[in-house]
């Protein structure tokens, strides 16, 4: 795994469709990626196995697991995992984000929830070791079509740090794409 750095947002896309990293005040956490030496550890393979059998989902079709560093007072506004490109009409062989797998690696003393701000009631999950989560991006009778309802937001943690890991699942396979740079990503 790579070392822990400022989390970015998505920036500027560029006329080849690559997208340039911004870092920003809405994302203040640290991440990593778990790349090829990460990504070939006998525990992480067996963690994409379960989500694998979890989700019926095929782990090409995920990105590369990014770790989550969350110190007290860093948040993650309210945002979306879709990630919408300017005349997008999802023409990219990945296809759009479909889930979120977001897995807590620690406990939080206090705060840090991911909350759904959009759902009716709007819920918050506070950080657990060892918890779970699973939320689709899309509309289920439209793959392509953003579900509004998920929007969420990783509050601000109180006391403790909060460790977190998540990966994004697309409708089609990522990591062929992405190994010739035709995802906007030249992350591998």
């Amino acid at each position: 795994m790579g070392k822990m750095e400022r989390s970015t947002d998505d920036g500027t896309v560029s006329a080849d469709g690559e997208v340039a990293k911004e870092v920003s005040s809405r994302r203040t956490s640290s991440n990593a990626w778990c790349m090829a030496g990460c990504e070939a550890d006998r525990h992480v393979r067996a963690l994409s196995g379960r989500i694998e059998a979890l989700t019926g989902i095929s782990r090409q079709h995920y990105e590369q697991y990014q770790v989550l560093r969350y110190d007290p007072s860093q948040r993650y506004v309210r945002h979306h995992d879709y990630v919408p490109r300017p005349g997008q009409t999802f023409a990219e062989p990945h296809g759009p984000r479909v889930l979120t797998v977001f897995l807590y690696l620690s406990d939080v003393e206090s705060g840090g929830e991911t909350a759904f701000t959009d759902l009716s009631p709007p819920i918050a999950i506070l950080p657990k070791r060892g918890r779970a989560l699973v939320w689709p991006s899309v509309l289920a009778d439209d793959p392509t079509t953003q579900d509004a309802r998920t929007h969420h937001e990783a509050r601000p943690v109180g006391r403790g740090v909060k460790l977190a890991a998540n990966t994004w699942i697309h409708l089609h396979d990522y990591r062929l794409p992405n190994l010739w740079g035709c995802t906007g990503s030249f992350e591998q």
